[in-house]
């Protein structure tokens, strides 16, 4: 009999964990359709897996929605610049790479390659700016981008870790059995390895307000 409840315990716990993870997935990807609102969707998604990591009891909905229109403003904007910065490197990088096949030259190169380095700091700084708008959502945007280069400077191998996990989503897009999976669980996969990944630097930056 403790048996049985104990199997039963752990199915309701996985199929928990299933709807969760399908639900936050079409959430984020529907609250994400606009373009300009896919930034606050993310954090959304990744505020509602940190809050079941870090064991607090809350409803999936409610708590996604009122995750998405926290500071849903300062988000849309820094989305946008992300976006901005995204488009101006790739089109450099792409310029730089034309020149390189018409006329190659150690200068090109050079600019070339720094720009892909930028742009590979950019975004694992990205990824931090999530377990800061976790933590401090009221900050100015300037620091939420200062605290996030310092976390992904101070927790290196994980975010070469989380830099890998968040390209899944863009080469599960590639062929149509995974299309189909990226519908149900694409996104929130690794926006739930993010969260348990980031548990430490969330504690961390807790600790600093506690200290301020």
């Amino acid at each position: 009999m403790n048996f049985e409840k104990l199997m039963n315990s752990k199915i309701n716990v996985i199929a928990d964990w299933i709807i969760r993870i399908v639900m936050i997935n079409i959430m984020v990807i529907l609250c994400a359709l606009p373009i300009i609102t896919l930034y606050p969707a993310v954090v959304a998604g990744y505020n509602v897996f940190s809050d079941y990591v870090d064991r607090k009891e809350v409803r999936l909905f409610p708590a996604f929605f009122n995750h998405f229109r926290d500071h849903i403003g300062k988000k849309i904007g820094f989305g946008l610049l992300i976006i901005v910065i995204v488009y101006l490197s790739f089109t450099n990088s792409s310029y730089y790479s034309s020149i390189l096949e018409t006329s190659p030259s150690t200068f090109i190169l050079i600019g070339y390659y720094v720009t892909l380095v930028l742009l590979a700091i950019m975004y694992a700084m990205t990824l931090y700016t999530l377990v800061v708008f976790r933590v401090f959502p009221e900050l100015k945007l300037f620091r939420i981008i200062k605290l996030a280069f310092f976390l992904s400077g101070k927790y290196y191998y994980i975010t070469i870790f989380l830099v890998l996990v968040n390209t899944i989503p863009v080469l599960m897009l590639f062929t149509p059995v995974t299309s189909v999976l990226f519908v149900f669980m694409g996104v929130s996969i690794p926006l739930l390895v993010h969260a348990l990944l980031t548990q430490q630097a969330r504690l961390y930056l807790a600790q600093l307000g506690a200290k301020s």
